[in-house]
């Protein structure tokens, strides 16, 4: 039985707000920490005892900064949309974009999972989403986010998709992306081939809105038959 934990006021999210570099750096090593025990085994069996001998601290330094394990995983969370965040930056800002859609496509979605792969606290976000409506709302908001940004990379390199249809292609992207991000995540022997297949899919979403140097629409790729 999932425990039901109620939801907290943006001032109850952290007891004290480190303002020191020592401090910051305990705050961030006690953060660290929390990604790897909520990942590995969950909010509800993870302890505050646990997280703090995982971040060789004591307990009350944990509860200096975070009075509950539920404002520890808020925080957590935010963390890691702000490491998201910092990573689509990177992504977007760099020499990828000027590369053909196909590789901006391939190499977008390899990156977009090695971040995942290496980063605990996704696993940790993702296990925890049944905790607060607070973090579902900012993983939205940041979806969103990125829908709208991945829409000026859709006007430069689809010139077959009609402005009106760049929200709604944006969109799909991004939900597709993190739905089977999430679904690799429960199941990692199927992972790789998982993205593989989701590459594919996207491939082929798109690929009525690419346009041939003359001008013309590619066609629409044929879809293989099971028998």
């Amino acid at each position: 039985m999932k425990t039901k934990v109620r939801e907290k006021d943006d001032e109850e999210a952290a007891r004290r707000v480190p303002t020191q570099e020592r401090s910051k750096k305990r705050v961030e090593r006690i953060i660290d920490a929390a990604a790897h025990v909520f990942a590995e085994e969950g909010y509800d069996a993870a302890t505050m005892e646990g997280i703090a001998e995982r971040a060789e601290t004591s307990i009350g330094s944990i509860y200096q900064f975070f009075p509950n394990k539920l404002s520890l995983f808020t925080a957590l969370a935010r963390h890691y949309h702000a490491k998201l965040r910092a990573f689509f930056d990177m992504l977007l800002g760099g020499p990828l974009l000027e590369q053909p859609w196909g590789d901006i496509l391939d190499a977008g979605i390899d990156a977009l999972v090695a971040f995942h792969e290496q980063e605990p606290g996704f696993r940790a976000v993702w296990v925890g989403l049944h905790l607060t409506e607070q973090v579902v709302a900012e993983g939205e908001a940041i979806n969103r986010e990125f829908a709208q940004r991945i829409e000026a990379v859709l006007a430069a390199k689809l010139h077959g998709l009609p402005p009106k249809m760049r929200p709604v292609v944006a969109t799909m992207m991004v939900e597709v992306l993190t739905a089977m991000l999430i679904v690799a995540a429960r199941r990692p022997a199927e992972a790789k081939v998982l993205m593989a297949e989701t590459k594919t899919l996207l491939r082929r979403y798109l690929a009525p809105y690419e346009v041939s140097r003359k001008g013309s629409e590619r066609p629409r790729p044929a879809v293989r038959s099971r028998r």
